[in-house]
């Protein structure tokens, strides 16, 4: 597969890891603060950075973890970066620069990267 690709899972596999609770799944919400407030999928959490500084991060300029406020946040992605599975998602409403940034500089630095197949609504 292409890099340019991204490989996708399933709500299904979602759920089935998350009640199994096998593996590090760092599940990042890539949508608005305000959707992410309204509604999220357990255990996941809000990846909404200013535009500023998601155009740092694309750079290469930061690293993903100076985006993050929240220690214990923080301490999770460092300890799961190479063994974790990031699973991303966002809205059907959005062509999402920051799930395309996040994504390339995950699979960048490593990290093993997939992306929830279908967008996230609170419907």
């Amino acid at each position: 597969m292409p890099d340019s690709e991204r490989d996708t899972v399933t709500k299904e596999w979602l759920q089935a890891e998350l009640r199994s609770a096998t593996r590090d799944l760092i599940i990042l919400d890539c949508r608005s603060t305000n959707l992410y407030a309204e509604c999220h999928i357990r255990s996941a959490v809000n990846f909404s950075i200013p535009s500023i500084m998601l155009r740092r991060l694309a750079a290469g300029k930061i690293d993903i973890t100076s985006t993050i406020k929240c220690r214990i946040l923080k301490q999770r992605i460092i300890n799961g970066y190479k063994e974790g599975i990031f699973v991303l998602y966002h809205d059907a409403d959005a062509t999402n620069d920051t799930i395309n940034v996040l994504h390339r500089r995950l699979k960048q630095d490593g990290c093993h990267v997939v992306c929830l197949e279908v967008r996230f609504t609170s419907v």
